[in-house]
């Protein structure tokens, strides 16, 4: 426990070091300055789509910080030869897998929620502010987003270079998030092979749209139901597990 404990405070300690995410912090909050104003080209009621870009702009930066990373976690420790002394000590490589998401993950939730407070000063300041409760749900479905970013870089940092690790992880992330229903359409209208090929990479691709309830936040519709927070929760949790262990027997096999 010492070891992972070790090394998930690394991880947040070389986040801490990279330029890349005091950059995208000061670039989000300078968003969110620019949008501040309710009266944005004079429309009435601008103040909803503004925070609808915010929201959208500070959960993109996070899953941005979240791949970055991820993506060099294994990367450097091969490059830099400092995974032996690791393997060395009594720890195997499933727990180092499990270590690197653990502490990618810990780091991209500090990221997020630095992040998130400067969009809820946005929010509550824009003078949509209702129930606390959407607020509330977005940061954990947040949270669980960061998981999903994670265990999947980490996933693909196995067997790809660390450029194509990041470059990868995030086409998915967009084209999950603006293209999951466009996929699904395509699949059900398919017929034969092509729909039973179409619905089996639907269901294995990671659905981060799950945990995107902006428009909810925006126009302050209902909350989510606990037996729907709970279901996302376990997808997650589910999807997170699935890909760490894959990542653990594809690193156990590799030759070092």
């Amino acid at each position: 426990m010492r070891s992972l404990g070790a090394i998930v405070i690394c991880t947040i300690r070389e986040l801490l070091r990279k330029k890349d995410f005091y950059v995208l912090f000061m670039l989000t909050g300078g968003f969110l300055a620019f949008f501040a104003s309710q009266d944005f080209f004079g429309v009435q009621g601008i103040s909803r789509y503004m925070v609808d870009m915010g929201y959208s702009i500070s959960v993109f930066f996070s899953a941005l910080v979240a791949i970055l990373t991820s993506s060099r976690q294994l990367p450097s420790e091969l490059s830099s030869h400092t995974v032996y002394p690791l393997l060395a000590k009594p720890i195997s490589r499933q727990m180092i897998i499990t270590a690197k998401f653990l502490g990618s993950f810990t780091a991209s939730v500090v990221s997020f929620s630095l992040f998130f407070l400067v969009f809820l000063y946005f929010y509550l300041s824009s003078g949509l502010s209702g129930s606390f409760v959407l607020p509330a749900q977005s940061y954990l479905l947040g949270i669980l987003l960061m998981g999903m970013v994670c265990a999947l870089a980490v996933f693909f940092s196995n067997f790809l270079t660390l450029s194509a690790t990041v470059t990868v992880s995030l086409m998915l992330y967009i084209a999950m998030v603006n293209f999951s229903s466009q996929m699904r359409d395509l699949y059900i209208h398919s017929i034969g092979a092509m729909s039973f090929l179409g619905g089996i990479i639907y269901y294995v691709l990671p659905h981060f749209e799950f945990f995107d309830i902006r428009v909810r936040v925006v126009h302050a519709w209902d909350a989510l139901s606990p037996g729907l927070l709970a279901s996302i929760a376990l997808y997650a949790f589910i999807y997170c597990s699935v890909l760490l262990v894959i990542s653990g027997a594809l690193f156990k096999r590799r030759e070092l």
